[in-house]
């Protein structure tokens, strides 16, 4: 069970800080249960409640310091999704969104800001969903690694960002 105060990443709601352990006024008499009624760090002011039971397949830990910097330091060995093209790779970003299991969102990051880089080169545009994406990906990602790091969303962006543009864009 999660103890008050503690921080975990609630799947796609990203780093969570528990606030209370509940049986909230909301529930029909005699369904009460306990709830955790978490904050979001992601979505600023945004409250869930998560039902005790059960709630370790959707909750998991922070990532520790040790696997942040790894994650940042070694971003160029950090595999690339095989992503569909279009509207086709809308399903596959969305079910790594879902799980949001750190190594898999800098992976889509590392893709999705592949793909802009691309595209920008040759003129074209970025797909408007596809950039929907990416800042939610990004959104949930920089989170968990700035609360790890002890340090802000922005820095941890500039980092990554700064890693990425020394890659190249070609496939080897």
């Amino acid at each position: 069970m999660l103890k008050i105060g503690e921080c975990v990443i609630y799947g796609s709601h990203g780093l969570c800080s528990v606030r209370d352990i509940l049986v909230p006024s909301f529930l029909e008499r005699g369904k009460e249960k306990q709830y955790y009624q978490m904050v979001s760090a992601v979505d600023a002011g945004s409250v869930l409640y998560v039902p005790v039971d059960g709630a370790e397949d959707k909750i998991r830990q922070v990532i520790t310091r040790t696997d942040a910097e790894g994650l940042i330091d070694e971003i160029e060995f950090t595999p690339e999704l095989e992503l569909p093209e279009g509207k086709k790779a809308e399903p596959a970003i969305m079910e790594v969104i879902k799980r949001n299991v750190a190594e898999e969102m800098m992976s889509l990051v590392k893709s999705l800001r592949k793909i802009k880089a691309t595209r920008e080169a040759e003129g074209k545009k970025f797909a408007s969903l596809s950039e929907k994406h990416l800042l939610m990906a990004e959104k949930l990602l920089y989170t968990e690694l700035a609360f790890a790091l002890k340090t802000e969303k922005d820095d941890i962006k500039s980092k990554v960002l700064s890693e990425l543009s020394q890659l190249p864009l070609e496939t080897a």
